[in-house]
């Protein structure tokens, strides 16, 4: 799949306000929940939703019809989520485009406050990461390790990261940039694009999702071990090889450092203390699969095989 700046999309361009394009990681009860909540959205504003949808979602007949205003797109094969993302941005019309995922419920003022924060002259634009709970100390450890710097409290501030659960761009900046992610839209490269040219990002939170993701041990320690070897491997490309070896050596000490920095933060000013307290033994064995897996990808410079993305990236 390709594209210019030019014909990305396949829609008119800027024919509504925002397109959000929600990313499909758990399930379609997960997902009924997210489009529940956007359907619900409190804005005059015009805006589309698109679910890039490949077949781990099954069949999408019945979501089709219990919700005909989404522009489901149904993909052959097994996707990576930088590809959905991807798939889902190409196919985006709006002057503004909004990326989640099935496990959150953006605030009933979401799509509004995106719209509201874009008057501003900033490329991207993310907000907050609140929990959903009551929960299990596992899906907890999960949420520390991967949204703490989202979570509130979190005062509007210019940033060099934004999470790509709840993150929003200009569309003209991200056609400006459109070689960097019409095939994996992956947020840190984008975002490191938009401030090479010039682009500014903002974290505020104003613009609020609620996460709540069911997973087992098993399942959490494999995403754990495959996205920190898609880390590994990713930064191995950039470097040297002797640096390379140096960030895997250093990798075994990953896990004593993520604890001791969670930790600092919760303690100085974050809520839920007794929630991290129950979750560190979790956060411990988590942070050692991720370890583990960014070793592997600095030795290899290999992604984990279901995080690749597909040779034919055509629907």
């Amino acid at each position: 799949m390709s594209a210019t700046t030019n014909d990305i999309g396949n829609q008119p361009q800027n024919s509504t306000d925002l397109s959000v394009v929600v990313v499909t990681l758990v399930d379609t009860d997960h997902l009924v929940r997210c489009l529940a909540a956007l359907e619900q959205q409190n804005t005059s504003a015009t805006f589309e939703t698109i679910v890039p949808c490949d077949k781990t979602l099954g069949d999408i007949n019945a979501l089709q019809g219990n919700y005909p205003k989404v522009q489901f797109i149904s993909l052959k094969g097994k996707r990576t989520y930088a590809e959905l993302r991807a798939i889902g941005a190409l196919k985006a019309c709006g002057t503004l485009l909004a990326v989640t995922e099935d496990h959150c419920l953006p605030d009933a003022d979401w799509v509004q406050s995106i719209i509201d924060a874009h008057k501003d002259a900033y490329a991207a634009i993310g907000g907050v990461v609140k929990k959903k709970g009551p929960d299990k100390s596992l899906n907890w450890a999960v949420y520390f390790l991967d949204y703490l710097r989202y979570m509130p409290p979190v005062e509007a501030h210019e940033t060099h990261e934004l999470t790509d659960l709840n993150v929003s761009y200009k569309m003209q900046a991200l056609r400006e940039i459109a070689d960097v992610w019409q095939q994996e839209f992956h947020e840190p490269s984008v975002h490191g694009a938009l401030e090479n040219k010039g682009g500014k990002l903002l974290i505020t939170p104003a613009i609020a999702v609620h996460q709540r993701r069911q997973l087992t041990l098993g399942h959490a320690l494999w995403d754990r071990y495959a996205f920190g070897r898609l880390f590994g491997s990713t930064r191995a490309a950039s470097v040297s090889f002797s640096k390379r070896m140096v960030y895997a050596l250093l990798a075994p000490a990953l896990p004593v450092l993520l604890v001791v920095r969670l930790t600092r933060n919760i303690m100085a000013n974050k809520p839920h203390k007794g929630e991290f307290l129950r979750a560190l033994p979790a956060i411990i064995l988590l942070a050692s699969a991720w370890a583990w897996g960014e070793f592997i990808g600095y030795l290899t410079g290999t992604s984990e095989a279901s995080l690749k993305p597909q040779s034919d990236n055509k629907h």
